[in-house]
């Protein structure tokens, strides 16, 4: 089947008292999950939504997330998952970058859409409480209709769009249909890491990524449970994977950072089958850590929201090839090429680009942008920098904009930033180009601490020992924090910005 409500529909019918997803205090079975879909389906038609239209969400991490999810796979909608912290321009740029039918909405967000005229209040359910005279997601849960259980062939029609950007610029949405999170759910993760109807899964990251959506739908489709953490914090990490016997979870590398320097929290991790590691590389120092303090499976993956997971690396058996983010999944082909579009050789750094079938459909309403997205033999151009070894291990260096050219000799980031890292007070820095007169550009690090006080000489000496010449930092800066997402990934554009001069 390639409609993702019928799927967990077919999961209701077998298993209707099974639990479909904790989250807090609230479970919802199988059977109480599709009831609300039901009942929401029926609204929307109600209020005359049809298959292409588009609704906005922005929510907590919630099982409002689910219920939004199916209801618009079972009619053909589109959801747009946006941050309730998105305010302003950004909140404007988001809104107006796509057309909605429908905004469901946290009441702070519904207020401001609200004063800047950007939704009405007839096409506004507000989700916790009503700021104006729009419809309350309470009432349109309670009422006793309910849709009947057909489906829109709406395997191919855009079903999640992901922004690329919307905190500053135009954002540039990314499709991704049905069929896509169905590849992305059954070839990239239940198939590849053997899971079953028996697993619980984590979501501990926000709902409008789709690295958490994965987690959310996968294992809804499977007939398996999922378990939703309203917000991260290591020690209800550690207690509700304890308390829930999770079994398998994806966690961004910032997470995984935390909790091995709080692991003292950990109780019984014995349940933990399989954790996934997305977003960032993870530090040699932190990987051997993970393997010393959990005794399960664990696997870093490299990706993009365009195309999905490219890569996956395991930490337990692929030693001999730290540093890699591992090889491509088997329906991912991969090529590093030059500036000139030519195939480079083994142990040769060029771009990556990679071909699969978990792709996205485009962007929004921007049909030249998706072209140049791709080379001539229909791969996508990643935008980041990497080599492939012998074994078709791929080592990521950085994105292709962040290199440096100091003295006509390219220097990558992610080289300094592992030397850096390897001072145990280092809690996270970025290298970025600074102008120079006589070399063009020159490295400067701005760093964070876990103290109050390093001493800049130590730095220096173990990038004396580590880097050759030309990878030295110039200039070194001792800040309070860097700009981070919601996943703890680094905004290097905002950080070169403010410290670059």
């Amino acid at each position: 089947m390639n409609n993702i409500f019928s799927l967990v529909y077919q999961n209701s019918l077998t298993q209707p008292n099974k639990v479909a997803i904790v989250c807090e205090e609230q479970t919802l079975t199988y059977q109480d999950l599709i009831q609300k879909v039901l009942t929401l389906s029926l609204q929307l038609k109600v209020l005359g939504l049809t298959a292409g239209q588009r609704v906005a969400l922005f929510a907590p991490n919630g099982p409002e997330y689910a219920v939004v999810f199916l209801a618009a796979a079972k009619l053909g909608l589109a959801v747009v998952p946006l941050p309730i912290t998105l305010k302003g321009h950004a909140l404007e740029n988001a809104m107006k970058s796509i057309p909605m039918s429908l905004t469901v909405a946290w009441s702070n967000v519904s207020s401001q859409l609200l004063e800047m005229g950007l939704v009405q209040a007839d096409n506004l359910v507000s989700l916790n409480r009503r700021v104006a005279d729009e419809m309350l997601w309470e009432e349109v849960l309670n009422n006793s209709e309910k849709d009947d259980i057909d489906f829109c062939d709406s395997q191919d029609l855009p079903y999640i769009l992901t922004m690329t950007s919307g905190s500053t610029g135009s954002p540039k949405p990314i499709i991704l249909t049905q069929r896509c999170k169905i590849n992305r759910a059954f070839a990239a993760t239940i198939n590849y890491y053997n899971l079953t109807v028996d697993e619980v899964v984590l979501v501990s990251t926000p709902l409008y990524h789709s690295l958490a959506q994965r987690g959310l739908l996968m294992p809804l489709m499977l007939g398996a449970t999922t378990v939703i953490l309203p917000k991260f914090n290591v020690a209800k990490w550690f207690n509700v994977i304890q308390q829930k016997k999770v079994s398998f979870l994806f966690a961004v590398s910032n997470q995984l950072n935390m909790l091995i320097n709080e692991i003292h929290l950990a109780k019984d991790m014995t349940s933990l089958k399989c954790i996934v590691s997305s977003s960032a590389i993870l530090t040699q120092e932190i990987k051997a850590k993970l393997v010393e303090n959990f005794d399960c499976l664990l696997h870093e993956c490299y990706g993009t929201s365009e195309v999905g997971v490219v890569t996956d690396f395991c930490l337990n058996t692929d030693s001999e090839k730290q540093g890699s983010v591992g090889k491509a999944l088997p329906f991912v082909k991969i090529k590093i090429i030059n500036d000139k579009g030519e195939v480079l050789k083994v142990g040769d750094v060029g771009q990556i680009l990679c071909q699969s079938k978990t792709e996205f459909s485009g962007y929004l309403q921007l049909p030249e942008k998706t072209k140049l997205a791709y080379d001539s033999e229909g791969y996508f151009a990643t935008g980041d920098l990497g080599y492939l070894d012998k074994d078709g291990f791929l080592y990521y260096v950085g994105r292709n904009n962040d290199v440096i050219s100091s003295g006509g000799i390219n220097v990558y980031p992610q080289d300094i930033e592992s030397v850096i890292k390897m001072h145990p007070d280092i809690e996270d820095c970025v290298a970025f180009s600074f102008p120079d007169k006589q070399f063009g550009e020159v490295i400067k690090v701005v760093y964070t601490t876990y103290s109050d006080f390093i001493d800049e000489a130590e730095l220096r000496k173990i990038c004396l020992q580590e880097l050759t010449d030309y990878q030295q930092p110039r200039f070194m800066q001792r800040v309070d924090s860097l700009a981070k997402s919601s996943l703890g990934k680094i905004f290097r554009q905002s950080v070169k910005e403010l410290y670059g001069g």
